[in-house]
């Protein structure tokens, strides 16, 4: 009989996981919206991506080992002299159907900033102080995380022709939190992953097909790579924890005239996961 300390270790592990999964910063984030004007200067861009405006929002919803929906909407969207910024908010149900448990659900709130002055096509982007808020079957977690890259978050601005390889990237990102029973205020432990990374090999352009998408059907390039997901040391109170990397081989069907990936396939240890895009649309109460 496993201990209730025992399950509350078991599920900060879990949730560790699925928050180092789910970042958002691994997503094309946030929906096509109406395009503005573009800017007089150049930008990174990133920043000249059609959805990126206030209020633009997306829904993608995944089958398979971790089901998941998870919702993105940007708010407060700027541009300056050097790239852009915006208010980043993601809610996320996502769960491990091994565990045969209720899903964790998590807020994220990021300020995100994207810095266009690099030479090359990928922007340089990061948030610090993300606010995460978090719920699982035993416990809710509160703190911060922080993630920095290039070129992570979109294919804007790259050369994107059938039969091509693009470069890889890479992504660091860290994360703390405090860990509280549920209906309780009290501490009872903490979780700090502080050099988690992803790293992504050479991408690879296939032949344009015709998929079904939200937006009816499209026309899309399958891009594909390996993606390797590292948490890194993880301290669990005081304990060290070592994780296993996570290795998965990505299909990103990428539809050049929406400028977004509105499906993805995610194969890991001969089980596929699909992620498709949903639902996208304009909160016209955004500010």
């Amino acid at each position: 009989m496993r201990t209730k300390a025992q399950l509350l270790r078991n599920a900060f592990i879990a949730g560790a996981v699925l928050l180092a999964v789910g970042n958002p910063a691994q997503a094309q984030t946030v929906a096509a919206a109406a395009p503005e004007a573009m800017p007089a200067r150049p930008l990174a861009p990133l920043c000249d991506a059609p959805w990126f405006r206030s209020g633009s929002r997306v829904r993608m919803e995944g089958d398979g080992a971790m089901p998941m929906s998870i919702t993105m909407t940007l708010r407060r969207a700027t541009k300056n002299q050097s790239g852009c910024q915006a208010q980043l908010e993601v809610r996320s149900k996502s769960a491990l159907s091994a565990l045969m448990g209720p899903p964790v659900i998590m807020d994220q709130v990021h300020m995100v900033n994207i810095d266009g002055r690099s030479n090359s096509a990928k922007s340089s982007i990061e948030s610090e102080h993300a606010v995460i808020n978090a719920q699982g079957r035993y416990a809710r977690m509160y703190g911060e995380a922080a993630f920095r890259g290039q070129g992570v978050f979109s294919y804007a601005g790259l050369d994107i022709r059938e039969g091509s390889t693009l470069e890889g990237e890479s992504f660091e990102s860290s994360v703390s939190l405090q860990i509280y029973p549920l209906g309780a205020d009290e501490i009872v432990g903490s979780m700090r992953a502080l050099y988690a990374s992803i790293s992504v090999g050479s991408r690879h352009v296939g032949k344009r097909q015709m998929i079904d998408t939200v937006l009816g059907r499209k026309e899309c390039l399958p891009i594909t790579y390996e993606k390797r997901t590292s948490l890194g040391p993880l301290m669990v109170g005081e304990e060290v924890v070592q994780v296993e990397p996570t290795v998965m081989h990505v299909t990103d069907w990428y539809c050049p005239a929406e400028a977004f990936v509105l499906r993805t396939e995610i194969r890991q240890q001969d089980k596929v996961q699909r992620v498709d895009v949903t639902a996208m649309d304009l909160d016209t109460t955004s500010p």
